[in-house]
Protein backbone atom coordinates (compact mmCIF):
# COMPACT_ATOMS: atom_id res chain seq x y z
CA UNK A 1 0.00 0.00 0.00
CA UNK A 2 1.31 3.26 -0.92
CA UNK A 3 2.04 6.10 2.11
CA UNK A 4 -0.77 8.67 1.51
CA UNK A 5 0.10 12.29 0.82
CA UNK A 6 0.47 13.64 4.04
CA UNK A 7 2.93 10.42 5.57
CA UNK A 8 4.85 11.53 2.47
CA UNK A 9 5.75 15.20 4.01
CA UNK A 10 5.82 14.26 7.07
CA UNK A 11 8.44 11.45 6.34
CA UNK A 12 10.35 14.31 4.58
CA UNK A 13 10.29 16.70 7.76
CA UNK A 14 11.36 14.08 9.92
CA UNK A 15 14.04 13.34 7.46
CA UNK A 16 15.22 17.08 7.63
CA UNK A 17 15.30 17.43 11.20
CA UNK A 18 17.09 14.50 11.47
CA UNK A 19 19.80 16.08 9.62
CA UNK A 20 20.09 19.36 11.93
CA UNK A 21 23.42 19.28 14.05
CA UNK A 22 22.32 18.70 18.27
CA UNK A 23 23.44 21.93 18.89
CA UNK A 24 20.30 23.36 16.86
CA UNK A 25 17.88 21.07 18.49
CA UNK A 26 18.22 22.21 22.54
CA UNK A 27 14.33 22.48 22.57
CA UNK A 28 13.53 19.07 21.61
CA UNK A 29 11.75 17.80 24.47
CA UNK A 30 12.82 14.12 23.91
CA UNK A 31 16.07 14.92 25.73
CA UNK A 32 14.90 17.21 27.98
CA UNK A 33 17.52 16.16 30.94
CA UNK A 34 20.07 15.42 28.60
CA UNK A 35 21.32 12.81 26.04
CA UNK A 36 22.59 9.28 27.73
CA UNK A 37 26.11 10.02 27.93
CA UNK A 38 28.74 7.30 27.47
CA UNK A 39 31.62 6.82 30.28
CA UNK A 40 33.68 4.91 27.99
CA UNK A 41 34.09 6.55 24.44
CA UNK A 42 33.39 4.49 21.30
CA UNK A 43 36.33 2.98 19.52
CA UNK A 44 35.05 4.52 16.17
CA UNK A 45 32.67 7.01 17.24
CA UNK A 46 31.53 8.03 13.96
CA UNK A 47 30.00 4.98 13.01
CA UNK A 48 29.33 3.39 17.03
CA UNK A 49 27.56 6.48 17.87
CA UNK A 50 25.79 8.29 14.98
CA UNK A 51 22.37 10.59 17.01
CA UNK A 52 19.35 11.12 15.05
CA UNK A 53 17.10 13.72 15.93
CA UNK A 54 13.66 13.90 15.20
CA UNK A 55 10.21 15.48 16.96
CA UNK A 56 9.18 12.17 17.92
CA UNK A 57 12.47 10.67 19.51
CA UNK A 58 16.42 11.01 19.58
CA UNK A 59 18.21 8.34 19.11
CA UNK A 60 21.83 6.96 19.30
CA UNK A 61 22.44 4.50 16.17
CA UNK A 62 25.48 1.77 16.30
CA UNK A 63 26.56 1.44 12.64
CA UNK A 64 28.57 -1.88 13.65
CA UNK A 65 25.75 -3.58 15.28
CA UNK A 66 23.17 -1.78 13.14
CA UNK A 67 20.49 -1.36 16.30
CA UNK A 68 20.30 1.54 18.38
CA UNK A 69 22.31 1.73 21.26
CA UNK A 70 19.85 4.17 22.94
CA UNK A 71 16.15 6.00 21.90
CA UNK A 72 15.06 8.65 24.26
CA UNK A 73 11.46 10.51 24.07
CA UNK A 74 9.15 12.05 26.07
CA UNK A 75 5.34 11.25 26.40
CA UNK A 76 2.45 13.03 27.43
CA UNK A 77 -1.32 12.10 27.19
CA UNK A 78 -1.53 14.36 24.35
CA UNK A 79 0.83 11.82 22.30
CA UNK A 80 -1.83 8.74 22.70
CA UNK A 81 -4.27 8.65 19.80
CA UNK A 82 -5.85 6.18 17.10
CA UNK A 83 -3.89 6.86 14.17
CA UNK A 84 -3.08 3.53 12.10
CA UNK A 85 0.05 1.90 12.16
CA UNK A 86 2.54 2.31 9.55
CA UNK A 87 5.39 0.21 7.40
CA UNK A 88 8.92 -0.53 8.37
CA UNK A 89 11.11 1.53 6.65
CA UNK A 90 14.91 2.04 5.73
CA UNK A 91 15.78 5.19 7.84
CA UNK A 92 17.18 7.19 4.84
CA UNK A 93 18.63 9.57 7.13
CA UNK A 94 21.50 7.70 8.26
CA UNK A 95 24.67 9.43 6.06
CA UNK A 96 26.79 7.50 3.66
CA UNK A 97 28.35 4.73 4.82
CA UNK A 98 26.34 3.07 7.15
CA UNK A 99 24.37 0.01 6.19
CA UNK A 100 20.63 0.15 5.37
CA UNK A 101 19.05 -2.19 7.54
CA UNK A 102 15.25 -3.36 5.72
CA UNK A 103 12.70 -5.10 7.69
CA UNK A 104 13.35 -8.38 5.21
CA UNK A 105 16.09 -8.82 7.23
CA UNK A 106 14.12 -9.98 10.48
CA UNK A 107 12.21 -12.28 7.97
CA UNK A 108 11.92 -16.11 8.83
CA UNK A 109 14.29 -15.59 11.56
CA UNK A 110 12.32 -16.44 14.78
CA UNK A 111 12.77 -12.56 16.03
CA UNK A 112 10.17 -9.88 16.05
CA UNK A 113 10.79 -6.36 14.64
CA UNK A 114 11.18 -4.95 18.04
CA UNK A 115 10.21 -1.10 18.72
CA UNK A 116 12.28 0.72 20.88
CA UNK A 117 9.85 4.42 21.29
CA UNK A 118 6.74 2.44 20.53
CA UNK A 119 4.23 2.92 18.16
CA UNK A 120 1.15 3.46 20.34
CA UNK A 121 3.40 6.24 22.37
CA UNK A 122 3.63 8.63 18.73
CA UNK A 123 -0.52 7.41 17.56
CA UNK A 124 -1.72 10.79 17.63
CA UNK A 125 -0.95 11.24 14.16
CA UNK A 126 0.29 9.22 11.25
CA UNK A 127 3.37 11.01 10.62
CA UNK A 128 4.26 10.56 13.93
CA UNK A 129 3.62 7.09 14.14
CA UNK A 130 5.19 6.59 10.99
CA UNK A 131 8.76 7.35 12.34
CA UNK A 132 8.31 4.93 14.74
CA UNK A 133 9.50 2.62 11.66
CA UNK A 134 11.99 3.75 10.79
CA UNK A 135 14.60 0.36 11.17
CA UNK A 136 17.13 2.51 13.19
CA UNK A 137 14.39 2.15 15.69
CA UNK A 138 14.10 -1.63 15.66
CA UNK A 139 15.88 -4.22 17.35
CA UNK A 140 16.09 -8.25 17.13
CA UNK A 141 13.47 -8.87 19.93
CA UNK A 142 12.73 -12.76 21.69
CA UNK A 143 8.91 -12.87 21.28
CA UNK A 144 8.52 -13.70 25.10
CA UNK A 145 10.53 -10.07 25.52
CA UNK A 146 8.67 -8.15 23.50
CA UNK A 147 5.12 -9.44 23.41
CA UNK A 148 5.01 -10.19 27.43
CA UNK A 149 7.32 -7.77 29.75
CA UNK A 150 8.13 -5.53 27.19
CA UNK A 151 4.81 -4.54 26.16
CA UNK A 152 2.96 -4.63 29.67
CA UNK A 153 5.13 -2.22 30.84
CA UNK A 154 4.72 -0.13 27.73
CA UNK A 155 1.08 0.01 28.47
CA UNK A 156 1.78 0.86 32.23
CA UNK A 157 3.26 4.23 31.36
CA UNK A 158 0.68 4.53 28.56
CA UNK A 159 -2.23 4.39 31.73
CA UNK A 160 0.31 6.82 34.08
CA UNK A 161 0.31 9.24 30.56
CA UNK A 162 -3.17 9.30 30.69
CA UNK A 163 -3.69 10.25 33.92
CA UNK A 164 -1.43 13.21 33.13
CA UNK A 165 1.44 12.23 34.19
CA UNK A 166 5.28 13.53 32.34
CA UNK A 167 7.19 10.55 31.32
CA UNK A 168 10.86 10.82 30.28
CA UNK A 169 12.18 7.52 29.21
CA UNK A 170 14.71 5.92 27.38
CA UNK A 171 15.24 1.99 26.56
CA UNK A 172 17.94 0.29 24.32
CA UNK A 173 19.28 -3.24 23.52
CA UNK A 174 22.97 -4.89 25.56
CA UNK A 175 25.01 -7.60 24.80
CA UNK A 176 25.26 -10.18 22.37
CA UNK A 177 22.96 -13.31 21.90
CA UNK A 178 19.58 -13.78 22.39
CA UNK A 179 17.08 -16.60 21.91
CA UNK A 180 14.21 -16.91 19.09
CA UNK A 181 11.55 -19.56 19.13
CA UNK A 182 14.01 -22.18 16.98
CA UNK A 183 17.44 -21.20 19.57
CA UNK A 184 20.00 -18.75 20.32
CA UNK A 185 21.44 -16.39 17.79
CA UNK A 186 24.17 -13.81 17.80
CA UNK A 187 23.24 -12.26 14.45
CA UNK A 188 21.00 -11.72 12.01
CA UNK A 189 22.36 -11.65 8.19
CA UNK A 190 21.38 -11.00 4.98
CA UNK A 191 24.16 -10.25 1.94
CA UNK A 192 26.10 -7.44 3.24
CA UNK A 193 23.74 -6.51 5.87
CA UNK A 194 24.22 -7.97 9.95
CA UNK A 195 22.25 -6.94 12.75
CA UNK A 196 23.48 -7.74 16.07
CA UNK A 197 21.17 -9.85 18.31
CA UNK A 198 21.36 -8.29 22.04
CA UNK A 199 20.87 -9.91 25.02
CA UNK A 200 19.23 -8.20 27.22
CA UNK A 201 16.45 -4.96 26.84
CA UNK A 202 16.73 -2.10 29.54
CA UNK A 203 14.49 0.98 30.14
CA UNK A 204 14.50 3.48 32.49
CA UNK A 205 11.50 5.73 32.94
CA UNK A 206 11.00 9.21 34.77
CA UNK A 207 7.69 9.77 36.25
CA UNK A 208 6.82 13.44 36.36
CA UNK A 209 3.11 14.14 37.90
CA UNK A 210 0.97 16.45 36.62
CA UNK A 211 1.79 19.83 37.30
CA UNK A 212 5.24 19.30 37.91
CA UNK A 213 7.89 20.18 35.58
CA UNK A 214 11.58 19.47 37.49
CA UNK A 215 12.84 16.28 39.06
CA UNK A 216 12.77 16.19 43.12
CA UNK A 217 14.48 13.94 45.23
CA UNK A 218 11.20 12.06 45.58
CA UNK A 219 10.20 11.58 41.71
CA UNK A 220 9.90 8.35 40.94
CA UNK A 221 11.93 6.75 38.62
CA UNK A 222 11.29 2.88 37.07
CA UNK A 223 14.31 1.09 35.33
CA UNK A 224 14.12 -3.02 34.08
CA UNK A 225 16.50 -5.10 32.59
CA UNK A 226 15.36 -7.88 30.84
CA UNK A 227 16.92 -10.98 29.05
CA UNK A 228 16.45 -11.30 25.44
CA UNK A 229 14.78 -14.88 25.53
CA UNK A 230 11.86 -16.80 25.14
CA UNK A 231 11.95 -17.40 29.50
CA UNK A 232 10.34 -13.76 30.12
CA UNK A 233 6.97 -13.58 31.71
CA UNK A 234 4.28 -10.39 31.68
CA UNK A 235 5.29 -9.53 34.91
CA UNK A 236 7.50 -6.57 34.12
CA UNK A 237 7.47 -5.71 37.97
CA UNK A 238 9.52 -8.72 38.43
CA UNK A 239 12.35 -6.91 36.44
CA UNK A 240 12.72 -4.19 37.91
CA UNK A 241 15.93 -2.66 39.27
CA UNK A 242 17.74 0.59 39.97
CA UNK A 243 18.97 2.98 36.91
CA UNK A 244 21.99 2.86 38.77
CA UNK A 245 22.34 -0.64 38.13
CA UNK A 246 21.04 0.13 34.49
CA UNK A 247 23.81 2.15 34.45
CA UNK A 248 26.37 0.10 35.68
CA UNK A 249 25.16 -2.37 33.14
CA UNK A 250 25.34 0.11 29.65
CA UNK A 251 28.16 2.23 30.89
CA UNK A 252 25.82 5.23 30.31
CA UNK A 253 24.93 7.87 32.63
CA UNK A 254 21.28 9.00 32.32
CA UNK A 255 19.64 12.10 32.58
CA UNK A 256 22.89 13.95 33.23
CA UNK A 257 21.30 17.67 33.22
CA UNK A 258 19.76 16.01 37.21
CA UNK A 259 20.91 17.88 39.92
CA UNK A 260 23.84 15.79 41.37
CA UNK A 261 22.00 15.79 44.86
CA UNK A 262 18.44 14.59 42.84
CA UNK A 263 20.48 12.02 40.32
CA UNK A 264 21.82 10.31 43.90
CA UNK A 265 18.45 9.92 45.43
CA UNK A 266 16.63 8.94 42.83
CA UNK A 267 18.63 6.89 40.58
CA UNK A 268 19.88 4.41 43.60
CA UNK A 269 16.47 3.00 44.82
CA UNK A 270 14.79 0.36 42.32
CA UNK A 271 10.85 1.13 42.02
CA UNK A 272 8.61 -0.99 44.47
CA UNK A 273 5.26 1.04 44.17
CA UNK A 274 2.63 -1.81 44.07
CA UNK A 275 1.48 -2.04 40.19
CA UNK A 276 -2.18 -1.77 39.02
CA UNK A 277 -2.41 -2.14 35.57
CA UNK A 278 -4.86 -1.74 32.96
CA UNK A 279 -5.96 -5.76 31.58
CA UNK A 280 -4.90 -6.76 28.15
CA UNK A 281 -8.18 -6.69 25.57
CA UNK A 282 -9.49 -10.08 25.49
CA UNK A 283 -9.37 -12.23 22.02
CA UNK A 284 -11.87 -13.84 22.72
CA UNK A 285 -14.95 -13.92 20.45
Amino acid sequence: MHATLPRVISTIIALVLAALPIAAQDTNRNIQFGMPKKVKAFDNPKLEDHVIARDQYVLSYNGEKNIPNWVSWNLIKADIGNASRGAFEIDKALPKGFPKVAESVYTATGFDRGHMCPSKDRSDTEGNNDATFFMTNIIPQAPKNNQGAWERIESYWRDLAKKGNDLHIVCGPHGVGGERRLGRMDELSKGKIHVTVPAKTWKVIMVLPKGKTAPTTRTRMIAVIVPNDQSVTEEWADYRVSVRDVEKLTGYQFFPGLASDVASAIKERADTERIVQTPRPSTKK
